[in-house]
């Protein structure tokens, strides 16, 4: 975990051969800045790509497939039909037989710098790295889009009923308006300059597939009620892409306040993420939010002038934290 937070502060990471030697295909991370969950049920959100990437590449072996994570320190034969514990395992079995390659000997190395379940999409980009190392490596030609529709179905065994947006976001790498479709609605949101954020992390693991459960069986039983918030998330984000287009960050900073508070009232926040919350607003932060499936994971702050001191403020609480913009 240290390596990857390291390299997310701009520390290099000292890289394995594999790493060094050949180009690797690569996933995007992304931040939600509005309408996470909401967007699940057929509202908008807004999706931008962040500086930080999952790798990966493939070599020829002589038999068997070995699945290899350095930094993980994972270095795994995968067994055929052996029902595993993490979605990894199932994701991977489950790509290699969409893209007939079940019978073929290969070793994948992956290289993640993405903090594992922070809400930055990293299963997402995971997948994607994935998929691309291995049309690349067999030749297989895929296009960004059966890339990305290969991505959604891992997501799916991941998170079980995945809005569509981290897949797209790892394939695509662009500033986004999203909205769950068939096919899906990209509407890409050009950006007068870079908007400033800091990410703020819990330290707390969020399991995007226990809340998106949650959250499904509070719809269920107060549907109306639910569906009345997931409205008002929807108007959010949509009066946000106007604040962006127009860089007014103040507007866009209170947007994103009514949204965390929704965000808490249909119970995907923790103490962690609000105190998080609370102390970018108290620094000078024109606005915080949880970004992802919550639950733990990670914050937004949008911080136009006073970003390292938010960082500063979130270290001395005990909360990892960086620096970065988007768009």
């Amino acid at each position: 975990a240290k390596e990857i937070v390291a390299g997310m502060e701009g520390k290099k990471i000292r890289k394995t051969p594999a790493e060094k030697e050949i180009p690797m295909a690569f996933g995007y991370g992304k931040v939600i800045l509005l309408g996470e969950h909401a967007v699940v049920y057929g509202s908008h959100a807004i999706a931008a790509p962040i500086p930080l990437a999952i790798q990966a590449r493939v070599e020829d072996a002589d038999e068997g497939i070995n699945l290899i994570v350095p930094q993980w320190g994972i270095d795994e034969k995968i067994q055929q039909g052996k029902d595993y514990k993490y979605s990894i395992y199932k994701s991977l079995q489950m790509l290699l037989e969409s893209l007939d390659l079940i019978g073929r000997s290969m070793r994948l190395f992956l290289f993640p710098h993405i903090p594992r379940a922070m809400g930055l999409g990293g299963s997402a980009a995971l997948a994607v790295a994935i998929i691309r190392a291995l049309s690349e490596h067999f030749k297989l030609g895929l296009s960004d889009e059966e890339v990305n529709k290969l991505a959604y179905e891992s997501e799916k065994i991941v998170h079980g009923t995945p809005s569509g947006i981290d897949n797209t976001m790892a394939t695509y790498g662009k500033f986004i308006l999203y909205q769950k479709n068939t096919p899906p609605k990209l509407e890409e949101i050009k950006v007068p300059k870079p908007l400033p954020l800091v990410i703020g992390m819990s330290g707390v693991e969020g399991l995007t597939l226990k809340m998106v459960r949650q959250v499904r069986q509070g719809w269920e039983k107060n549907r109306s009620l639910y569906d009345h918030i997931f409205e008002q998330i929807n108007e959010l984000t949509l009066l946000a892409v106007e604040a962006i287009q127009s860089y007014d960050l103040e507007k866009l900073g209170y947007l994103m306040n009514i949204n965390q508070g929704l965000l808490n009232a249909i119970q995907v926040s923790t103490w962690e993420l609000e105190e998080l919350v609370e102390i970018a607003r108290k620094n000078g932060a024109l606005g915080a939010k949880l970004t992802g499936g919550g639950g733990g994971g990670a914050i937004i702050a949008l911080c136009p002038e006073n970003a390292e001191q938010v960082v500063d403020a979130m270290k001395r609480a005990g909360y990892k934290a960086i620096v970065t913009k988007v768009g």
